[in-house]
């Protein structure tokens, strides 16, 4: 499914996430309770903590390792993230502070439309959370206006839908078939193998956004290539000019948001209060929308 590897000698504008449903191995090894049974030799004994990159043999072969973290190598999926991230201001001549945690998910459908090709679309729920206790909120403070907030749930619906595929990323938006190509890095980090990912930016987003994540998948399953969809925890950031909602003015400044994920095997396995929510407002974007491939594109694959 993914190639022979060579070592190497010494990877939607208001947010993303993709992330998790098994800790690796050695994450549950370091738990408090675990190192104090072990004691100080034991701990001290582990020797040194194997680091590595990863090189593979073609572009495709890579290809296949990463869509497994952000999808299915299957024809035709579905792929649920569920995540929580805090956005921060972070305006000139201010220390950044954090304003506001959302809980989110993002739900993406996707089919192969020809080798190594996938036509990919999502829609994103997102509900803000105070701060302080984590309570479902409709307001939050401003330190740096004093002003009150006003956070709306996040519903995004529009996202026109992308191909990725070994050459980059193609929005189906976009003017021309133009394919955008994206950085990653992998690299074996003890029992895990973790991919720095940066996505790059579509035409006619602003100049200072930039979205980047990290994905860490168990070794043992990213080495069995009878797994086509890789269990993996998610966390990354983006950084984008300031909403309108933050109200901050003619401060000059941006936002960031920073997020933390888990890869679900369904929505069976999204926290009972976050799918409660969604059950009472928005039950329809529990299912995927296989709509949106009755769109005609606007390219040749």
């Amino acid at each position: 499914m993914h190639s022979k590897r060579r070592v190497s000698p010494t990877t939607r504008r208001e947010l993303l996430g993709a992330g998790a449903a098994l800790l690796p191995a050695w994450q549950a090894s370091l738990a408090p309770a675990a190192l104090a049974a072990a004691g100080p030799a034991a701990v001290a004994g582990r020797g040194a903590r194997e680091s590595r990159f990863l090189q593979f043999d073609s572009p495709e072969d890579e290809f296949r390792a990463h869509f497994r973290y952000e999808r299915d190598l299957r024809d035709e999926g579905q792929a649920l993230t569920w995540y929580h991230f805090t956005q921060y201001a972070v305006a000139e001549g201010e220390r950044p502070v954090p304003i506001v945690r959302y809980e989110g998910m993002e739900f993406s459908y996707f089919r192969r439309v020809r080798d190594l090709t996938w036509r990919i679309h999502a829609h994103n729920v997102s509900f803000p959370r105070r701060l302080a206790d984590g309570a479902f909120t409709t307001e939050v403070p401003n330190p740096l206006t004093g002003a009150t907030l006003r956070p709306q749930p996040i519903v995004l619906l529009d996202d026109p839908g992308v191909l990725y595929s070994p050459r980059g990323y193609l929005p189906l938006d976009s003017r021309e078939a133009h394919w955008l190509p994206s950085f990653r890095t992998f690299r074996i980090d003890g029992d895990s193998v973790v991919v720095d990912h940066v996505r790059p930016t579509p035409e006619g987003w602003p100049k200072t956004f930039i979205e980047a994540s990290t994905s860490s998948a168990p070794r043992a399953a990213f080495d069995d290539p009878r797994v086509t969809s890789l269990p993996c925890i998610v966390t990354g950031f983006y950084v984008f000019p300031f909403p309108k909602w933050m109200e901050m003015g003619e401060r000059r400044g941006h936002m960031i948001g920073a997020w933390f994920g888990h890869k679900l095997g369904g929505v069976q396995e999204l926290p009972e209060d976050f799918r409660a929510r969604i059950q009472r407002e928005r039950p329809e974007l529990l299912r995927p929308r296989w709509a949106e491939f009755d769109r005609p594109m606007r390219f040749e694959a």
